[in-house]
């Protein structure tokens, strides 16, 4: 079981790492198109939707990353001052919460992939670039997202029976159940 958690760690750190690489290329497109559009007078037609596509990509691919180092949004008012074990509780009972949303976003996004690559979909604007392949991104990212979700709620699962914490790399600590 470990090295499948591994595995997933491993995914999920090396597509945020390479995604990362995605944010230096729509700063460029947005300064090429700023000056096109204002200093040379030649506003281009791509740079606008390329953009838009390279956050969609870097929001869908970076999501699991940001799960496995814990950076999503989090209310720790009450949460900090749980215990390790009943914070690993907390986590498996609201990870039903993030299963049901991923698992629904995933079904509307397969259904709406399938269906753009069946069709070749391109974008209905002037432009129109293929969209088919941003779909398919968009759909890889929710998938590695809720595997990554499975290996942080195996590990909740660990600590809320054994009250030890389950790193990426084996136990880091055991903790009394009290704050």
């Amino acid at each position: 079981m470990r090295r499948v958690l591994e595995a997933i760690d491993a995914t999920s750190e090396w597509t945020g790492k390479i995604t990362a690489f995605l944010i230096p290329g729509m700063m460029l497109i947005m300064t090429y198109e700023v000056v096109a559009r204002y200093l040379l007078k030649s506003p281009t037609i791509w740079a606008m939707e390329s953009t838009q596509y390279l956050f969609l990509a870097t929001t869908a691919l970076g999501g699991a990353y940001v799960l496995r180092h814990g950076g999503h949004v989090n209310v720790p008012i009450l949460y900090s001052r749980l215990s390790t074990r009943t914070q690993a509780i907390a986590d498996v009972v609201t990870s039903l919460f993030f299963f049901l949303f991923m698992v629904a976003l995933f079904r509307a996004s397969w259904i709406t992939t399938v269906e753009a690559v069946v069709y070749l979909e391109h974008s209905p604007t002037y432009w129109e670039p293929p969209i088919y392949p941003v779909y398919i991104v968009m759909t890889a990212g929710i998938l590695l997202t809720i595997l990554q979700g499975l290996a942080k709620l195996v590990r909740d699962l660990a600590t809320a029976i054994t009250g030890k914490v389950e790193t990426p790399h084996g136990i880091a600590s055991a903790q009394q159940d009290g704050p």
